[in-house]
């Protein structure tokens, strides 16, 4: 009866044993293996977060007049960039 104790208890031991060195290996292996090599952006990419080039344009032109960040500079974004979208050319 005293060896059924002894094994009841072991046996949940040495599963946490066995769980935490396979973890542990895992870990360790997974270390050894290399990065993967970075993507680089194709030279011709933008940069920044908008990706409209009327976008880029219209800050460039509030950059340009140096309109200061504010109300006015969200007015004059606004009202560039609904006239660049009446103004694009047709796809074809």
């Amino acid at each position: 009866m005293i060896w059924m104790k002894k094994l009841t208890a072991t046996i949940p031991a040495l599963a946490i044993a066995c769980l935490a060195l396979g973890t542990l290996g895992l870990n360790v292996a997974a270390a050894d293996d290399a990065p993967p090599p970075n993507s680089a952006p194709p030279s011709d990419a933008q940069t920044g977060r908008h990706h409209n080039p009327a976008w880029a344009a219209c800050r460039k032109q509030a950059d340009d007049q140096k309109i200061a960040p504010g109300d006015a500079h969200k007015e004059f974004m606004k009202k560039c960039i609904s006239s660049a979208k009446g103004t694009a050319p047709a796809a074809s």
